[in-house]
């Protein structure tokens, strides 16, 4: 549990400054070269609040007793894999049932997921790291549920065959808690080679970056073989980085001698994964806005210069907003067909908030954006903005889809009373009708009058593409 005091990470605005040691591993990100190896100091923060060093082993050992029958002061191990060990050499038909009772002896499968499980999740869905754990707990895949994107554990090559349909696997060496028959547990188990996740990770790690997360010599449940464990995910063509509050152990120091200072990064988890955000999503921002600049250099139109401005003021209003916010806005009413690809970096997502800006800037005024969370609302002088993407679907499709999206946050009260939202919809098929169309065959759908301009649209769907040939211009 929590303690009284223990709050959730707050997360900075976009504005903060990222250490330059984290801005770096947006590169290997946007190029499929991340690894996130996660260890006990990821799950350790509230609310998710995991056990820290030998908590799990402290309450166990009762337990171990019990299937011993023997008392406490006869077992002197000072950690699980040792207890672990014990039962095997002294009654090996009993180290199922201790699977299972370790499995339960913390809230592992319906852990309360904290700011860096979700931002893991937010991190897996828009393809920009793979991620390995040592942990048993379902931090991550809970936290995927809160940010709507599908993880599934994978402790082994069985589990990948059973994989849900458009899932995301978090590789998991020691085990899962939903599956106890998977716990790594004694010294042996934990020597083993992870060559199974090693292989799946391997595009990854040839010429790309290893961040160990919250992982110290020795993990919340079970030791960590350090020196085998560097050796076995990081080759000669990959880098390493080893976030940890209080930098590195003896046993890393040691083994990174030299390279020590290069690789260690003084920070927890919830504020790396924070930094880490920021950089993604200041990244794709500045990307996005250099795509307008280019095409208002090519056109010179009055469109297209609003598209700049557009986007300059867009940027603004976002600076107080964290980056998770951003995401979640951003790619909210992208197709899960997408999980585990690129949206804000890809040219569709950049299609898409080119065509917010355009639209915000002809609207007038300043670029307001409000909330956090999934909650985050963006909205000019006159209207909201959203964006839906479904590639190579039919707008109508998408349409029905956009509506039901905006409905949804329409009822969390979202919105302003009455307030008008234009949808932004990137890559559909079908030629869309034009945006003066009547409303009952245009882009759009009349639900009620319209309280800034005395309109009747309240809802209107548009083509992000006429955005960038100035069929949107007023």
């Amino acid at each position: 549990m929590s303690a009284p005091d223990a709050v959730r990470h707050v997360p900075k605005p976009l504005s903060e400054a990222v250490p330059p040691v984290v801005s770096a591993l947006v590169d290997p990100a946007c190029a499929d070269r991340l690894v996130l190896y996660l260890g006990a100091g990821v799950s350790i923060p509230p609310p998710a609040s995991g056990p820290r060093g030998n908590q799990v082993a402290d309450r166990l050992r009762p337990i171990v007793a019990e299937l011993l029958g023997v008392s406490t002061a006869d077992l002197p191990e000072e950690n699980l894999e040792s207890l672990a060990t014990r039962v095997e050499r002294d009654s090996p038909d009993r180290l199922g049932e201790l699977r299972t009772r370790a499995a339960e002896a913390w809230a592992f499968r319906d852990m309360e997921p904290n700011y860096g499980h979700e931002m893991l999740a937010l991190l897996l869905r828009e393809g920009l790291s793979q991620a390995v754990s040592a942990n048993w707990d379902c931090g991550v895949e809970n936290g995927g549920r809160r940010v709507e994107v599908a993880i599934e554990g994978v402790s082994r090559d069985l589990d990948l065959l059973h994989l849900p349909n458009g899932a995301l696997p978090l590789y998991k060496v020691h085990g899962c808690a939903r599956r106890p028959e998977t716990l790594v547990l004694t010294a042996d188990e934990v020597d083993q080679p992870r060559l199974w996740a090693r292989a799946k990770v391997q595009n990854a790690l040839t010429a790309g970056t290893v961040v160990f997360l919250g992982l110290g010599t020795v993990g919340a449940y079970v030791g960590e073989p350090v020196r085998g464990l560097f050796e076995l995910w990081v080759g000669e063509t990959s880098s390493v980085r080893v976030i940890d509050p209080f930098g590195l152990s003896d046993a890393w120091s040691k083994l990174l001698e030299q390279h020590a200072d290069a690789v260690s990064i003084v920070m927890d988890a919830d504020d790396f994964l924070d930094d880490l955000g920021r950089a993604i999503v200041s990244r794709a921002l500045s990307r996005t806005g250099e795509a307008a600049r280019d095409l208002h250099g090519n056109e010179q139109q009055g469109w297209s210069a609003a598209g700049v401005s557009g986007h300059g003021a867009l940027v603004a209003a976002l600076s107080d907003i964290p980056a998770d916010a951003v995401l979640r806005w951003w790619r909210g009413g992208v197709t899960n067909a997408l999980d585990g690809k690129t949206f804000l970096f890809d040219r569709a997502g950049q299609i898409a908030l080119m065509c917010v800006a355009q639209l915000a800037a002809t609207d007038g005024g300043n670029v307001v954006a409000t909330g956090s969370d999934g909650a985050l609302t963006v909205r000019s002088s006159t209207r909201y903005f959203e964006i839906a993407c479904r590639p190579q679907e039919h707008w109508t499709t998408v349409r029905q889809v956009a509506r039901a999206r905006v409905e949804l946050r329409r009822r969390a009260g979202y919105y302003g009373p009455g307030a008008s939202v234009t949808v932004a919809i990137a890559a559909a098929t079908g030629a869309f009708p034009a945006i003066s169309a009547p409303a009952d065959i245009a882009g759009s759908t009349s639900d009620g009058p319209d309280v800034a301009d005395g309109g009747s649209e309240l809802l209107q769907i548009v083509r992000a593409e006429d955005a960038l040939d100035g069929r949107l211009a007023a």
